[in-house]
């Protein structure tokens, strides 16, 4: 089943990159923990989400200015 494999992507010319891919929920929960911290030096021009495996479902974003983990915004791909 695709709901328990996760890909982080990021975004810094245009358009989403696979950087991680087939992540368990568990490693994803670890990574939320640690990647805001790179996002923050990677700086405001790269944007990171997690989606599904499979599915492109965004599960999360992190992007400035404050570079937490959020839930997306209805209407947001």
């Amino acid at each position: 089943m695709y709901m328990d494999k996760f890909n982080l992507q990021v975004n810094s010319s245009g358009a989403w990159r696979n950087v991680l891919v087939s992540m368990t929920k568990e490693q994803m929960q670890q990574l939320e923990e640690h990647s805001a911290a790179i996002a923050a030096i990677a700086g405001e021009s790269h944007k990171w989400r997690i989606v599904v495996a499979g599915l492109d479902e965004v599960i999360a974003y992190c992007q400035a200015p404050d570079y937490q983990w959020q839930a997306p915004k209805r209407g947001r791909a």
